[in-house]
């Protein structure tokens, strides 16, 4: 196993990187102000954020009970950090602004009401035309849409959790999805299609958004996954059943004996690339590695979540284990198990998987008889 996966405890939480969050506190203690400054915006309204910026910390009091700690940046507004905790060490609290301000990191710092494109959305796209892609965009919205589907997309854009608390994001994530669907006649729209579209619109706008989507899917080949009756999703399913064989025999066999199969807790994991699963504000280095390693950062991420929770997972029946590996433990809205995603998210990119086996593999994959020819 991996060091970045040893030190567990009996819960199945990583040993913390940070100091251990305080329960909320009493009104006359005390909070941090934090000053960043070194965070400069050009001519073009691009963000540059240094390798080192200038942080201060200045204890405030705290008149309304909350534990919420106001980080102000220099030349942009202030912003509320839940993540920093009242009496959490200083330096633990310097390790989590440069985690957010240093650009080797997350530069990212989208909040859902903004309506712009941020710097991480422009880097996954790449050069681009402006212009050209508005008119793409408006063009695709004004042609026809099939009812059906305009239909199955309100109904999901309903269900898109990460985004529930904010009316104009989902009302975006429609305006995407119809797009996209009128653009790839052969899928349309396919169930998890939302949640990864949400987690492209957080950080720009809907043009952008379609044209991320649009991407992400050629990118990936996803259009055998997404089409009718989902004639690629065996190919990941017995790729990551051969992953988990190989790289964790012990939690395999657990499954063999408990009636246990991949596709009774991955496939949702697949179809919404883990949308369902991380919220939605740590998804800036989910689809930083998406992009670039494609397919195998994804079963890379597969195999250490698995790793993240096997000590947990051993001592379980079927019914615990599809629990514990259920999405809907892990909504942002009601999480049950806690994860620190930031730290799983790059352990990890340790899972030794080669690139060029998993391109082999797939190009090996036949869709009509379901199988690999070796």
């Amino acid at each position: 196993m991996s060091e970045q996966f040893q030190g567990r405890s009996s819960h199945g939480q990583l040993e913390k990187k940070f100091e251990p969050a305080i329960e909320n506190t009493k009104p006359t203690q005390q909070i941090r102000n934090i000053t960043v400054t070194g965070v400069i915006r050009d001519a073009s309204k691009t963000i540059h954020y240094p390798k080192q910026p200038k942080i201060q910390i200045i204890k405030v009091p705290q008149r309304c009970g909350s534990n919420q700690t106001v980080c102000s940046v220099q030349g942009f507004s202030t912003l509320t950090y839940d993540d920093i905790r009242p009496k959490e060490k200083e330096e633990s609290v310097i390790n989590k602004i440069m985690r957010l301000f240093t650009r080797e990191v997350d530069p990212c710092k989208c909040l859902p009401y903004q309506n712009n494109t941020c710097i991480k959305a422009k880097e996954w796209l790449g050069n681009y035309d402006v212009d050209k892609l508005k008119n793409k965009y408006s063009n695709l919205l004004e042609s026809k849409c099939e009812p059906k589907i305009i239909k199955q997309i309100n109904l999901d854009v309903e269900r898109t959790h990460p985004l529930k608390n904010y009316p104009q994001k989902l009302s975006d994530l429609q305006q995407v999805l119809i797009a996209y669907s009128k653009y790839n006649k052969i899928v349309g729209y396919m169930q998890g299609m939302n949640f990864v579209a949400a987690g492209l619109i957080y950080h720009s706008d809907n043009f952008v958004a379609f044209e991320l989507l649009r991407k992400l899917i050629d990118l990936l080949q996803m259009n055998d996954l997404y089409s009718p009756m989902s004639p690629g999703l065996s190919k990941h399913i017995q790729l990551i059943d051969y992953l988990i064989l190989t790289k964790m025999p012990d939690l395999y066999q657990h499954f063999c004996i408990n009636g246990v199969k991949v596709d009774m807790f991955c496939a949702s994991w697949l179809f919404s690339l883990f949308g369902m699963m991380i919220p939605i504000q740590k998804q800036v280095k989910l689809f930083d590695c998406i992009f670039r390693y494609g397919w195998t950062y994804i079963y890379q991420l597969i195999i250490g979540f698995l790793l993240y929770h096997q000590e947990i997972l051993m001592s379980e029946d079927m019914t615990g284990i599809i629990c514990i590996l259920s999405q809907q433990n892990y909504r942002i809205d009601d999480n049950e198990l806690e994860v620190d995603w930031d730290e799983l998210l790059d352990a990890s990119l340790n899972v030794k998987i080669s690139k060029t086996f998993i391109q082999e593999m797939h190009m090996r994959f036949d869709t009509k008889i379901q199988t690999f020819k070796i």
